[in-house]
């Protein structure tokens, strides 16, 4: 874990990306944190792999950068979690060399992987080719809106509109939208949904989200006893399914 990059000129980003850090190992996010905003990317540093998760459901970065040997949960544990959670590329950077190690990664879903030390400019090289090959993740996201404007999601100010009435979601409530209405359509799993609202893999947990998911339903449905948008996949989970 304790190994540090070989610091070279990088060359700068086109736009600015947002590029989470995954290290147990300060002085290694502090280095990269000031190699890569220096280049034009704005950083956001994560010490563990829960906070990754949080993280990466708070800010939704373009690109993560993640260690493997990590205290909490190991690096391709959270690479796993992170795939169920989104499709944001994602770089292994790692002391673990060796074949096994390498498909691993690539089989919990990770885009490449780089083994430390390493030339920053190379780094850089590759974040850009994981950033081209998804150019979507770059597009500043203000509002999700469905169904003709019957419902409008303000992601800056945290605000939603439903049938051109502004309702109140709790913080929980609106993080649970907003995670279905980024993957509209999709039918998310009790414990994909759980895994991005921080709520523990217990029966009091599965009560929780239970219940997340009946008061959402109150806010946004015309009839809550027949919710049309938020369906429900028995035994499954969830989806927004909005025409």
């Amino acid at each position: 874990m304790t190994t540090e990059a070989r610091v070279g000129v990088p060359a700068g980003f086109k736009t600015r990306p947002t590029v989470l850090v995954v290290d147990d190992e300060e002085a290694t996010v502090t280095l990269l944190k000031l190699s890569l905003e220096r280049a034009g990317a704005r950083v956001l540093p994560a010490y563990s792999g829960s906070q990754a998760l949080r993280q990466t459901f708070d800010h939704r970065p373009d690109v993560v950068l993640l260690d493997i040997l990590m205290p909490d949960v190991d690096g391709f544990t959270v690479c796993q979690r992170l795939r169920d959670l989104s499709d944001i590329p994602i770089i292994m950077v790692t002391a673990i060399s060796g074949t096994e190690n390498l498909t691993r990664a690539f089989t919990a879903g990770a885009d490449d992987y780089v083994t430390k030390p390493y030339d920053m400019g190379e780094l850089l090289v590759r974040i850009q080719a994981c950033l081209r090959r998804a150019p979507s993740v770059l597009e500043a996201e203000d509002s999700l809106v469905f169904g003709k404007g019957e419902l409008i999601i303000d992601l800056q100010r945290h605000r939603v509109w439903v049938r051109q009435q502004a309702i109140h979601l709790t913080k929980t409530e609106f993080d649970l939208l907003v995670y279905l209405a980024r993957n509209h359509g999709r039918v998310l799993t009790h414990a994909m949904i759980r895994t991005a609202l921080s709520i523990e893999d217990s029966p009091a947990g599965q009560a929780r989200l239970k219940q997340f998911i009946s008061g959402l339903r109150r806010k946004i449905e015309a009839d809550p006893q027949n919710s049309r948008w938020l369906v429900s996949e028995h035994g499954v989970g969830y989806a927004l399914i909005i025409e």
